[in-house]
């Protein structure tokens, strides 16, 4: 358990506010504008039309029923043609003010229907447009209403932001996700959340105080500082441009020390510089390949690839073979598989890359049998045969070395057998050294003879990086696949 140091702590700070920031600007403004249409296309207001304002309400109910990470995804092809990209922080506020627009549409109607009946009719009786109405009337006397609900709306985003690792997004969430949770770190967890109290508790005391003067000069004073320092952030050179860079896409966790030592050979002996853009899923790494987004991604073995490229129709190629992290089943219940009782648990990763492997492990054990023509990427559903009752439950990866006190088998990929607390020997049941599972190096197919990535091939087979991965996994449990 270690402490970060002050700089990524701090980068990750400025993105969360930056993210923040210009998604709770954009979606307060445009989330009044249809709240406002809301209200007024209610039965006996100004612009009373039930057809539109039931469309309007569909849409927004639409919007807010979907999930944030099925909506940061779901959008990317709406993401890429707004910012030009679909990964890192610019991408993320374009989800994250999707998602609030609605949220703070319905907030804004609800203020203007609290509002006295008889405000509406004073303003007609005086001969109001509706223009009038709306910045004459409603708006200034739903104010403190409406600063409350947008004081929601901003500490919402702060936690749809924790999702921005899924494209590289960044962020105090990400960093709390990144070092504290896949890495067991418990310090960085509580300077990540301890930092994000602080802000929420500022933002909060803010808004409230706002809510009572009534007045926002404050915040138009705090909005106009934010700005500039976003867009400052934006322009000003944040480091050397490199002639020869190719953007790598990992998997966030362990792998990203060791890319760093990677990214240190490359430089100083091929004169190569990688730059590592970190994905907290499985997913996203292959569709940013092919999209362009990144020059490359080392994070899976051929058949997850091969299963992508089959559904997904991306074209992309391996081009080198990196390391073989055998899979293996540990527990704190049992000491060999002589002792597994019937009816026990089993848990497995949940992802497409690794609960087959799981799966055959068990099989090749005489544990369950396996639906004929079920290959490498069966599923819980794919058992035909559990002799011993087997309950099967499904995790994140990096939630299974927590369930350890509870199930009875537990499969662990390296990247957290020594977290958990085991080393690879310790494996009551574990791949063999011929496993098909290497991770490999892959790029699009049109850049595979493309000459600048022998040097990532070079550093990534280099005996620096090969000490840092036994360093990571020791015991065997990382094996030069090449």
């Amino acid at each position: 358990m270690h402490s970060l140091s002050l700089t990524p702590l701090l980068t990750a700070t400025w993105q969360t506010i930056y993210m923040v920031f210009v998604s709770s600007f954009i979606s307060i403004f445009a989330g009044l504008a249809v709240g406002v249409v809301l209200f007024l296309t209610r039965k006996q207001q100004a612009l009373s039309n039930k057809g539109s304002n039931q469309v309007i309400g569909i849409i927004v109910n639409i919007v807010r029923s979907i999930p944030f990470i099925i909506l940061l995804i779901a959008i990317i092809p709406l993401t890429r043609l707004i910012v030009g990209t679909s990964i890192g922080t610019n991408a993320a506020i374009v989800p994250l003010t999707i998602a609030a627009i609605p949220f703070f549409a319905r907030i804004a109607e609800t203020a203007f229907t609290e509002l006295p009946s008889g405000l509406i009719e004073t303003a007609n009786a005086m001969g109001a447009s509706t223009w009038q109405i709306v910045s004459k009337f409603l708006i200034p006397e739903a104010l403190p209403a409406l600063i409350k609900g947008g004081t929601l709306t901003v500490i919402g985003l702060i936690g749809y932001s924790a999702m921005a690792g899924a494209i590289g997004g960044g962020g105090l969430g990400e960093l709390a996700i990144n070092y504290g949770y896949q890495r067991f770190d418990v310090l960085v967890m509580i300077e990540t959340v301890v930092i994000l109290v602080v802000i929420v508790q500022l933002i909060q005391s803010f808004g409230d105080y706002l809510a009572n003067i009534r007045n926002l000069k404050w915040a138009l004073i705090l909005s106009v500082i934010l700005w500039i320092a976003s867009i400052g952030a934006q322009v000003w050179p944040t480091g050397v441009t490199h002639k020869n860079t190719i953007r790598v896409g990992i998997t966030t966790g362990v792998q990203q020390q060791i890319m760093k030592v990677a990214q240190r050979v490359a430089l100083e002996k091929y004169h190569l510089y990688l730059a590592i853009v970190p994905f907290d899923d499985y997913v996203q790494p292959n569709v940013a390949l092919n999209d362009g987004e990144i020059s490359a991604n080392i994070f899976q073995h051929v058949p997850y690839l091969d299963a992508q490229i089959k559904s997904r129709g991306y074209k992309l190629t391996p081009i080198a073979k990196t390391f073989i992290y055998p899979m293996g089943f540990y527990s704190r219940k049992i000491h060999s598989m002589q002792q597994l009782k019937n009816n026990s648990i089993v848990a497995i990763p949940n992802d497409p890359s690794n609960e087959g492997r799981a799966l055959l492990l068990l099989q090749k054990a005489h544990l369950i049998k396996l639906k004929k023509g079920s290959g490498l990427f069966g599923t819980v559903k794919s058992i035909v045969q559990n002799p011993k009752h087997l309950h099967f439950i499904e995790l994140d990866a990096a939630q299974l070395p927590r369930v350890l006190k509870d199930a009875s088998l537990v499969a662990l990929t390296n990247d957290f057998v020594k977290p958990a607390g085991f080393t690879v020997s310790q494996a009551l049941l574990k791949e063999s050294k011929d496993s098909p599972y290497a991770n490999v190096i892959v790029v699009r197919t049109k850049d595979k003879n493309n000459p600048i990535f022998k040097g990532l091939i070079e550093a990534m087979h280099s005996k620096a990086v090969v000490k840092a991965t036994e360093k990571a996994f020791p015991s065997g449990a990382a094996i030069p696949a090449w």
